[in-house]
């Protein structure tokens, strides 16, 4: 278990998430949910906010 993961509290909510999980965890919630492949530097480009909403709406959609 990563030492930055924090019981109760959503990865991408927490400031200690490494930014190259969020980056990941993206690229595979959107291969999961389209099946699609996002191109690495179209995600490495996106600002923090961004990348965090993205992520909170595909585990939305996911959860569903």
């Amino acid at each position: 278990m990563q030492e930055w993961v924090k019981e109760g509290t959503n990865y991408w909510e927490n400031e200690e998430c490494p930014r190259e999980y969020l980056e990941n965890a993206l690229k595979g919630l959107i291969h999961f949910i389209e099946d699609i492949h996002v191109d690495d530097e179209l995600v490495r480009n996106m600002s923090d906010e961004e990348l965090k909403n993205k992520i909170d709406f595909y585990e939305y959609v996911a959860d569903k």
